[in-house]
Order: C-alpha cells, then structure tokens, then sequence
C-alpha cells in the first residue's frame, strides 16, 4: 500500500511538472466554467438586521399635596439603526399639559434634563439617539403649583401623555 502511494505521488508531480491541469470537482453553484482563460469565481457572502430598540417610558407620575416635583426615567437601548439615521422620542399631552376632572384642571410642566428654561410643549422631541449609539437616557422632570384655584371639584385630575417613537 505504502509503494502505491509513492507511485501516484510521483505521477502527480510529474503531471504537475508537465503542466498537465488537474481539476477537482466542484458543485454546479460554484462550478467555473473550464472553457474560459478566467479560473476564478466569487461568493457574496451577506447579513441581514433589522433596525431594533427598546423604549422604556414611566408608567405613571402622581402628585400629592407634599411632591410637586418628580423625576422619571425615560430610556431608549438595544438601539441599532442603519448609517445616517436616528431615533426619535416625541410626546404629546392630550389636556395639553393639565391634569382635568371635567371642567376643573391643574396645569403641569415637564422638563427635560433639567432645562427649566425650555419646557415641553406639545408634540416636542424629548430624546434622539443617533446611528452607532446602543442607547440614550433623559431626565423628565414633572411639576406642578397645584394651584387648586383652578381646580373646584373634588376628585382624581388626570393627563394621558403619548410617547411616539419615529425613525429619521
């Protein structure tokens, strides 16, 4: 067996030295076509992802007589987008900024990252995270002055705010 081996051992090299082609077989999706002076081929090689994130908003925020100013989180991660683009974190009040109980309200402010000079008005980013950054973060500070004046029934005051999450 072993004089075998040495035997197409040296057939080969004296094929090669010869210059004699010799070819391997070869799938027909990879195949090369033989007739041509070109001996090479490509193979795409390809990955797919989707654009993800996660949004994670406060579930809720309740005023008492004794805390008038809350601070919530609002988080955006996991967050992977195609080059260029962003993500954007917008939100609307549906009583425009006041808690309501028919025809009573107590009006609220909210400010991010503490920038008091700028409070939220209706439809107002709150949070952009750019292509390449895995998440973002901000501060939305809820307050209010109670002032009960406006407010002559008795009863929960309520707002419903939106959160609306767009890519850009």
């Amino acid at each position: 067996m072993t004089n075998m081996k040495k035997f197409l051992s040296v057939i080969m090299m004296v094929l090669l030295t010869l210059g004699v082609p010799i070819y391997s077989q070869a799938s027909e999706e990879t195949a090369a076509p033989q007739d041509t002076q070109e001996k090479s081929g490509n193979t795409n090689i390809d990955y797919s992802m989707e654009e993800t994130y996660t949004v994670t908003f406060p579930a809720s925020v309740t005023f008492t007589d004794t805390e008038t100013s809350i601070d919530r989180g609002l988080l955006v991660s996991d967050v992977v987008l195609r080059e260029g683009r962003s993500l954007n974190v917008n939100v609307t009040s549906l009583n425009d900024f006041q808690m309501k109980n028919g025809e009573g309200f107590i009006a609220y402010r909210l400010i991010v990252n503490n920038n008091y000079d700028k409070p939220v008005n209706h439809n107002s980013n709150v949070l952009t995270v750019v292509a390449g950054e895995k998440s973002g973060w901000a501060v939305l500070t809820f307050t209010t002055e109670l002032d009960k004046s406006d407010a002559p029934y008795a009863g929960r005051y309520s707002d419903t705010l939106t959160f609306t999450v767009s890519i850009d």
